[in-house]
């Protein structure tokens, strides 16, 4: 139900103007321009990034089986809307979902690394704590094993007091959850000769599809990550599971170094013959950086009579498509410029 909420939401918030392959992009969080700037362009920010683990064989089953549900509908252009039941079907829906606990784009990086953190301090603690050490680790990644370990060694002289404040913080935090969101999470842990629920078991057990598991442990996290993040003085435990947790880049590597030119003064045409690059792709480099950088200077590549023109064409159309954008305004506009519109104004 919760994936196909989500899709749906998509749908209706791209409005036939993007194919139904962005939808998969956006929710495995695709470093591409164009997924990042559709994320903001569409009000989709907190989807982004939430099933890194989906495969597209399973995405295109899902989308399938709504179509058959006359849920959505695919146009030539392989983009989907939603069919009056749909939309009907996603209103009644509106509550019964884990929908509002996402924050894809601030904690899509941050959130893995946060619940495999928690899961093997969990049993790793209460292992030790019944003086056995030769456990199966539930996750095995150096960072996050090393981690674990540099933990362990502040606590382990004092796992009763760690123990009794975890249990005392978690169940203050899962008391912000619904009943079965708190359960799957408990599920979830591996504990002294105790074994979490595997996706395929939670599914079962609680009668969900298995495509919904990782969503609603997703969810899970970013609730708990905000609500920590909000309140660390009342999670002085989780507070340390944020500590050196993953920095999202907010621009690619290439952008960056674009962006250092850029700052330098240099024209996209003088950056292009430096980097030995394209100049559509300093293009897109500048649209990546118009998209976080609030100074960035837009009037030096759209002036104001050309940037109110492609204003007023979103605001006739109601479009973000670049083509229906393009077919309202002077042919001396390019695509670029509006592009870097839509990105430096956030338009949403």
């Amino acid at each position: 139900m919760l994936f196909n909420y989500i899709v749906i939401s998509c749908c209706s918030r791209f409005e036939e103007e993007r194919s139904i392959s962005a939808i998969y992009h956006l929710l495995k969080g695709k470093r591409s321009i164009q997924t990042v700037q559709d994320s903001h362009t569409y009000q989709l920010n907190h989807f982004y990034g939430i099933y890194p683990s989906l495969h597209k064989q399973d995405f295109d089953e899902q989308i399938h089986e709504l179509i058959q549900r006359n849920l959505i509908v695919l146009n030539n252009d392989n983009a989907a809307s939603p069919t009056e039941m749909g939309d009907n079907w996603i209103r009644k829906q509106e509550g019964n979902v884990s929908a509002q606990h996402f924050n894809g784009m601030a904690y899509y990086k941050k959130a893995a690394v946060f619940w495999e953190r928690l899961l093997l301090l969990i049993q790793t603690m209460t292992n030790s704590k019944k003086n056995h050490f030769h456990f199966i680790p539930v996750i095995d990644k150096p960072p996050i094993t090393d981690w674990v370990k540099g933990q362990y060694h502040q606590w382990r002289n004092h796992q009763t007091v760690f123990l009794n404040q975890l249990y005392k913080e978690l169940y203050e935090i899962l008391q912000h959850f619904s009943e079965m969101e708190a359960r799957i999470f408990v599920d979830s842990l591996t504990g002294y000769k105790h074994f979490g629920m595997s996706s395929f078991q939670l599914a079962d057990h609680y009668g969900l599809k298995q495509i919904d598991i990782p969503l609603v442990k997703t969810a899970i996290t970013h609730h708990m990550l905000s609500l920590i993040n909000q309140h660390p003085k009342t999670y002085p435990l989780f507070a340390r599971f944020l500590t050196a947790l993953p920095q999202e880049a907010r621009i690619t590597n290439s952008a960056s170094k674009t962006k250092e030119f850029l700052d330098m003064q240099y024209t996209a045409e003088e950056i292009a013959v430096k980097r030995h690059l394209k100049l559509n792709t300093i293009y897109d480099h500048l649209i990546e950086i118009a998209l976080y950088d609030e100074s960035f200077p837009l009037e030096h590549y759209v002036n104001p009579d050309d940037h109110a023109e492609i204003l007023a064409a979103i605001n006739n159309t109601s479009s973000y498509k670049l083509k229906d954008i393009k077919q309202e305004i002077s042919e001396t506009i390019s695509y670029f410029q509006i592009r870097l519109v839509l990105a430096a104004g956030k338009i949403s």
